[in-house]
């Protein structure tokens, strides 16, 4: 039930310079290269489209994590976010998945769906305590740009703390 209001997204990949966005309500940002273009797409929170045609978008679901954040219920949790991911994507295959710590400890899943169209989905889910951020870029199927999406999906996650 939460996995379908995290995975509701839609997704993206590119080149050159580099941004920081920072995202509403929320301490994580993005490390967005140059050539994407913003998109206007109600219930997302960001949205943007590179010149090779894939597709990221940031959502937000209001929904406490903290089974994610027990070592005694984090298994089970994050395999529902897997389940409800996989449901979200009709004939979607599994390609990869890890389960990891984004900067402050908070929990990040990084999940990668093949679609039965050739695109593949990748993504990470940050859950934080009282509220999820999915992010889904959309690679299509003969673009080439995964590594470029997979890179692009580490930087998101909350800042670093300054080192005192």
């Amino acid at each position: 039930m939460r996995a379908a209001v995290v995975v509701a997204l839609v997704l993206a990949a590119a080149p050159a310079r580099a941004d920081d966005i920072a995202l509403p309500r929320s301490k994580a940002i993005l490390h967005l290269p140059g050539g994407w273009t913003k998109l206007d797409i109600p219930a997302v929170v960001v949205a943007y489209r590179s010149a090779s045609g894939s597709t990221l978008a940031i959502t937000r679901a209001q929904v406490p994590n903290f089974d994610a954040w027990r070592s005694k219920t984090r298994d089970g949790y994050v395999e529902q976010i897997e389940k409800g991911a996989l449901a979200a994507v009709p004939g979607g295959k599994k390609l990869a998945k890890k389960l990891g710590e984004a900067p402050g400890g908070v929990p990040a899943l990084d999940l990668e769906i093949r679609r039965p169209d050739g695109a593949t989905l990748v993504m990470r889910v940050l859950l934080f305590r009282s509220y999820t951020l999915g992010l889904v870029i959309e690679v299509p199927g003969k673009s080439g740009k995964l590594d470029e999406a997979r890179a692009i999906t580490t930087t998101f996650a909350p800042p670093r703390e300054p080192k005192p």
